[in-house]
């Protein structure tokens, strides 16, 4: 007696007036826009991504992933390249997710490239064209984001020596010519030395770094704060005066940690200074005398 064959289900109802739409992706994507018409499936061409970044050895952390994770929103991504969807949101939105997956940001060009070699061999012009300006615009913001790095104290995040001399001189410049006003906050931890040789450097960064963030938190959007070396810091405060710079430092003295103790010296632009070394020198000097005062 042959087995009796189970009744394939019905198909799904489709209300009047819709299509029904292909599907090139079992994941949602947070991509913009309709699903565009690519002669290949975007799961397939984003599999064969996925691969071919592994073979070639670009994207090593996707070997950690398992195949879903591979792959993540890469289907939908590639589907959204050919629906007009905005490459800047694209571009921003595809390395949030791959990046939130674990890759860096070399890992993610690679895999770019690889996607860009896959739509090329499958004809997919359209595709790669919006690809092509992804990659563009990610290259620029990783680039742009690697030289605001270059300009950064790597423990506390805040402008380091040369790129805050070199802020001053600007700034100094612009001030002289328009008229304006601007003072300059030379600060140094007290005791820190004593701190960071008997409790250790792990301590003495925590305290560095506490300062600097009590620094952030104190200046104005226009003001600019860097670390100059060791416990010494700089604060540049535009449109600003000998009273601006006491207020600052008021300022300063109630949000820093009990912890922490601080002598200052500041200069301004009305004390005559006409270059930069001249303002950093006479700030210099009146941080000594209060680091004097306070230590007698």
């Amino acid at each position: 007696m042959e087995p009796r064959s189970t009744p394939a289900p019905p198909p799904a109802r489709i209300p009047p007036g819709r299509r029904q739409k292909p599907l090139y992706s079992s994941r949602p994507g947070p991509y913009p826009g309709g699903i565009g018409v690519l002669r290949a499936s975007a799961w397939d061409l984003a599999v064969e991504t996925v691969d071919e970044a592994l073979r070639e050895g670009g994207a090593p952390s996707l070997a950690r992933l398992g195949r879903l994770g591979q792959l993540g929103t890469l289907p939908s991504f590639i589907a959204a390249l050919d629906a007009g969807g905005d490459p800047a949101e694209l571009a921003a939105d595809y390395a949030r997710e791959r990046e939130g997956l674990g890759l860096g940001q070399a890992e993610v060009v690679a895999e770019l490239l690889a996607l860009g070699r896959v739509l090329e061999r499958h004809g997919e012009r359209g595709a790669r064209q919006t690809l092509d300006h992804c990659l563009l615009l990610y290259f620029g913001q990783v680039t742009g984001g690697l030289a605001e790095l270059a300009r950064r104290d790597p423990l506390t995040g805040l402008l380091h020596h040369r790129a805050f001399h070199d802020l001053v001189g600007r700034e100094l410049a612009r001030a002289q010519r328009y008229r304006g006003r601007l003072a300059l906050v030379l600060l140094d931890l007290d005791h820190f030395k004593v701190t960071n040789d008997t409790e250790g450097h792990q301590e003495g960064d925590r305290l560095l770094r506490a300062f600097g963030r009590a620094l952030v938190q104190t200046v104005r959007e226009t003001d600019a704060v860097g670390r100059l070396g060791g416990d010494e810091f700089g604060a540049l405060l535009l449109q600003a005066d000998q009273s601006s710079a006491g207020a600052f430092l008021d300022r300063l003295h109630e949000g820093m940690p009990a912890e922490l103790s601080v002598s200052a010296g500041a200069a301004t632009l009305a004390d005559g200074c006409v270059g930069p070394e001249q303002l950093f020198g006479l700030a210099d000097r009146r941080l000594y005398e209060s680091k004097t005062a306070r230590a007698a």
